[in-house]
């Protein structure tokens, strides 16, 4: 390992040191939460908070006694009258049972004709279920997103009927896996809401749901009290073209929260802390990590390793990579390549089932999802 971590911290460094200077000059950080208005307390940002994220150096050890678990298939090869399928998310339940859901589309629009289906691996099967249609309605049907605890499951997407920048967050609930489901209804928020990735129950009961907005391109973080009525807690935007977008949030240990965010304008991902449950935010810097203007999924393990799935690439979305870190994101490993080759290999969602394998989706060319199971000891083996 001692060969590729020199590469990956000479990189590191060299990436930092490229743009440095840009983000201390022109980050202008615009904290607007509705169009034409002055932001909230709420939206203000933390700017003496404090954080250590990717600092380079040699990575906390993980010791790992395990045999290193890796394996790839898709969940389907094809939708039947759809052209394509992306934005893949992914829950377990308590005996290993995933829940998957995506959206389809049927021309060269991706939100042309677009309908969300799901997709069921019972436990004791290698294999998915053939695919399931959830939701198609004249207004385009996108982005979906999943959540559980026990057997309950939230089930969240983006509603667009005249593009992403008129898009607005729908839920539904079920009380068994998703076998039903309640009526969708609308989150509110503002004009472009769109959701990525799946919310967080912090340490105080509180669901948080990292979101952000189409039209203004900023991150956005609904909360929720009872996990039905949802008020948008706060907004955080960075200057263009950067701007920050599609949040992915983990509680650490101590209470912090911790967000990865989607760089538009590429080069980067941003990084941020909440040391006050997603109220106020620390001013977004460049976390050390590449990113060509993809989403990444920020995943906290059960026994609290954090784990970073990405493109590993200013430009393109392949390969797609995962990263590990043994000390709250101070750290990390080298990334070691989940994939690779000519093609997208894109928008990860990932869940960790109750064995300790680490699930993950992805949408491969948009032609398919593909599902990789593998564990931490596969991560920390490097290349």
């Amino acid at each position: 390992m001692q060969g590729s971590w020199n590469r990956y911290t000479s990189c590191m460094l060299q990436r930092r040191l490229g743009h440095a200077a840009w983000v201390t000059e022109t980050l202008a950080l615009l904290p607007l939460v509705a169009l034409g208005g002055c932001p909230p307390p709420s939206s203000r940002f933390a700017h003496d908070l404090a954080f250590d994220f990717n600092v380079g150096g040699r990575p906390t050890a993980i010791i790992v006694d395990a045999t290193p678990v890796f394996t790839n298939q898709p969940i389907f090869e094809s939708v039947p009258g759809k052209v394509a399928s992306h934005a893949p998310t992914v829950t377990a339940f308590p005996d290993g049972e995933l829940l998957a859901a995506w959206y389809s589309y049927g021309a060269q629009g991706e939100l042309d004709g677009s309908a969300i289906y799901t997709a069921r691996r019972l436990p004791t099967e290698d294999k998915w279920e053939p695919a399931t249609l959830h939701i198609d309605r004249p207004e385009a049907d996108g982005n979906p997103v999943l959540y559980s605890e026990a057997d309950a499951v939230w089930f969240f997407q983006a509603v667009a009927p005249d593009g992403w920048s008129t898009a607005h967050i729908e839920m539904q609930r079920s009380p068994d896996r998703g076998h039903t489901w309640t009526a969708p209804r609308a989150l509110g928020g503002p004009l472009g809401s769109n959701a990525r990735f799946p919310p967080v129950r912090l340490a105080d009961g509180t669901l948080l749901l990292p979101a952000y907005d189409d039209l203004l391109q900023r991150a956005l973080f609904f909360a929720s009290a009872d996990g039905n009525d949802w008020t948008l807690r706060s907004a955080l935007a960075t200057a263009p073209p950067f701007r920050c977008i599609q949040p992915s949030v983990v509680e650490l240990g101590g209470g912090r929260l911790l967000a990865i965010m989607r760089n538009t304008g590429r080069g980067w991902l941003w990084v941020t802390a909440s040391d006050d449950g997603g109220l106020t935010w620390a001013s977004p810097r460049d976390s050390g990590f590449p990113n060509p203007a993809s989403a990444t999924a920020l995943l906290r393990l059960a026994g609290g390793h954090l784990i970073l799935i990405y493109n590993d690439s200013n430009t393109d979305r392949h390969p797609l990579s995962i990263t590990i870190s043994g000390d709250e994101g101070v750290t990390w490993y080298p990334p070691r390549a989940l994939v690779d080759g000519d093609g997208a290999y894109a928008y990860p969602a990932a869940v960790q089932t109750p064995d300790g394998l680490i699930q993950i989706v992805y949408s491969h060319n948009r032609e398919r999802i593909g599902h990789i199971t593998l564990n931490e000891a596969w991560i920390v083996a490097g290349e």
